[in-house]
């Protein structure tokens, strides 16, 4: 029987915030924001893991200085959470380059938050630490004037010692457009794991690919073309990354729903149903997971309950476990 994930500690007054870049470069005056609403919640950030400068795509000047300063952010004991700044490329590079062994010695379960890139990072540390990670927001991209929804959820998942319970779907009255397709109804309950799905394709055959089976499945993506999306899901299927898995939830994903021109093309949703259909579980599509605004946060590791309607309006995902332990500090 696989052992329940660890967790990290809630984060209470006082608790440290590092901010890491291990995929594209970031500046310090793009986290004045997240450095901001962190003050606001009572919590330290500190900036002594962000590795400085680029390389092109690339933060930092190598690979191994980006995966030094990961490896020193997973084992400071004065640290409480990891926020990373930015996705974009490079977290996959790191993998072999991370110290788990020094890890596995020292480092304490923190609570670390991130998509798209960051996906390469929540599977390796589910595989190599066991611990629940968050996919979140990242720290650099969020916005003064976004929707209220990604930062309280956020919130809730740092510093509560309770479960999320059902999350919540926008409404459309914050600026919401998404819609949800529903590709087979059902209702399972099952560990989260999953993020974008470029990524998850980009690992199979590795180490730190994802083990689908007992799960429920989150995925997501940008501006990838349907036949893009197919190629990847396909290559998913035929690795075996599905069998066994309980549920799949792919999340509103709108500059993958059909081609900017005029070429002949199947839309995403006829993707999804041809691709995941005969699994025999519940898929839906839509919600605020990944690359949108509105963006909830999900505890990878953790015990959720998906269920699936007909027309998708009555549909929710259900977080029955609490991400986190007793809280640090106050």
């Amino acid at each position: 029987m696989t052992p329940s994930p660890a967790k990290p500690r809630a984060l209470g007054k006082g608790a440290q915030v590092a901010f890491v870049a291990p995929s594209r470069p970031v500046t310090p005056d793009s986290l004045t924001l997240a450095s901001t609403i962190i003050g606001e919640w009572g919590l330290m950030t500190t900036n002594r893991h962000l590795v400085h400068g680029g390389r092109g795509y690339l933060a930092g000047e190598t690979d191994a200085s980006r995966a030094a300063k990961l490896t020193e952010a997973l084992c400071d004991p004065e640290t409480d959470a990891i926020w990373c700044a930015r996705g974009g490329y490079g977290a996959g590079r790191l993998l072999p380059l991370i110290d788990w062994e020094r890890a596995r010695r020292e480092a304490r379960p923190k609570l670390i938050t991130g998509y798209s890139d960051i996906t390469a990072l929540h599977l390796a540390i589910a595989h190599e630490l066991g611990w629940i990670t968050l996919h979140g927001p990242v720290a650099a991209l969020l916005k003064a004037d976004g929707p209220a929804i990604t930062r309280d959820i956020l919130h809730r998942a740092w510093s509560q010692n309770k479960p999320l319970g059902v999350l919540p779907v926008p409404d459309g009255t914050d600026g919401w457009q998404g819609h949800r397709h529903v590709t087979r109804t059902g209702t399972a309950t099952g560990r989260l794991t999953g993020g974008n799905l470029a990524l998850v394709a980009s690992l199979v055959g590795t180490p730190w690919a994802l083990q689908g089976k007992g799960k429920l499945i989150v995925l997501e993506d940008v501006d990838e073309a349907p036949y893009r999306i197919d190629r990847m899901l396909l290559q998913l299927r035929q690795a075996g990354t599905f069998e066994g898995c309980l549920g799949i939830v792919f999340g509103s994903s709108p500059t993958c729903e059909t081609v900017k021109d005029s070429r002949p093309s199947l839309t995403l949703f006829e993707v999804l149903d041809e691709l995941l259909g005969d699994l025999g579980v519940p898929v839906i599509y839509g919600w605020p997971i990944g690359h949108t605004d509105h963006q909830w946060t999900l505890p990878l590791g953790a015990m959720a309950t998906l269920s699936v309607d007909p027309d998708g309006q009555r549909s929710s995902l259900c977080i029955d476990e609490s991400a986190t332990a007793d809280r640090r500090h106050g």
